[in-house]
């Protein structure tokens, strides 16, 4: 019974997806130190930066400014590039699994407007937290990780950014 459905790997592909995206910080109110921008997604059980993919003819600046918009309704601006990151997932795609890899590439961003609405297609919460607290609740470490690299890259900025001379 050579090549029997029984013996045979289940069909498998690959596919490689990049997004960008940003860690959004702005000032608490009454100078009482920062806020960090959060999503909700999965039912709310995942707390994550917001992000999306490139679409064709964009940088990653722009996407990232674009995908915070859509995701949040918060206005933006890309102060400084964080780097990217690189993870993989599984999921099936009409019944073959496919391996993603997906590439992140993060922005430190400042905040420009607008109030904190979730786009309903893709987001189930979104709200601006303490550092602290966006630490705790961000699900995966490499964000929290990306949270740290952006609170140093500010600290480092502050005194440009006071000016408006800063861009990167």
């Amino acid at each position: 019974m050579a090549g029997g459905s029984g013996s045979q790997a289940p069909p498998q592909s690959r596919r490689r997806v990049t997004s960008a995206g940003g860690v959004v910080l702005r000032e608490r109110a009454g100078g009482k130190g920062l806020e960090v921008l959060l999503i909700a997604i999965k039912d709310g059980r995942v707390w994550s930066l917001p992000k999306g993919q490139v679409e064709p003819g964009e940088r990653y600046p722009q996407t990232a400014i674009r995908e915070v918009r859509e995701e949040t309704g918060i206005e933006t601006k890309v102060l400084a590039p964080l780097g990217s990151i690189r993870y993989h997932f599984t999921v099936r795609d009409d019944g073959i699994q496919t391996t993603v890899t997906k590439e992140v590439h993060h922005f430190l961003m400042g905040y420009v407007g607008g109030l904190p609405r979730p786009q309903k297609e893709e987001v189930d919460g979104v709200d601006w937290f303490p550092v602290r607290e966006a630490l705790r609740r961000l699900s995966h470490q490499n964000e929290r990780d990306a949270v740290l690299k952006a609170l140093a890259r500010w600290d480092m900025k502050a005194p440009v950014n006071a000016t408006h001379h800063g861009r990167v």
